[in-house]
């Protein structure tokens, strides 16, 4: 996961267009997915550990598998107001704030209970 630079052009209607140096992300994360044991309750044809009619609620969280997603993505940003001239308008300037990228990294998603096989 790498930055890269970019030319960006700030405009709006009836301002003199700004170029501004700012950065991407691009590159590639990895992802996970580990299987975990389905428990006692799991066997062949028992009822073995089950809570029929008890209301007990089975610990499905210790069951789930492990899934891990990460993606490129800015991990430090700055904010960056730029001055346009607009000399046909009053006031004859424009602010526009931008978010410029300092830095990526690969970063985490929760994917947990989304895609179950």
């Amino acid at each position: 996961c790498k930055t890269q630079p970019l030319r960006q052009t700030i405009s709006e209607e009836g301002c003199r267009s700004r170029t501004v140096v700012n950065r991407f992300c691009y590159g590639q994360c990895n992802s996970f997915y580990i299987p975990r044991h389905l428990g006692p309750s799991s066997g062949h044809g028992q009822n073995r550990g089950q809570a029929s009619g008890s209301g007990r609620k089975s610990h499905n969280k210790a069951q789930e598998p492990f899934q891990s997603c990460s993606f490129c993505r800015p991990h430090r940003i700055t904010q960056l107001t730029v001055q346009l001239d607009c000399p046909d308008l009053q006031p004859p300037f424009r602010h526009r704030k931008v978010q410029r990228v300092k830095q990526c990294r690969c970063m985490s998603v929760d994917v947990s209970g989304h895609g179950k096989l």
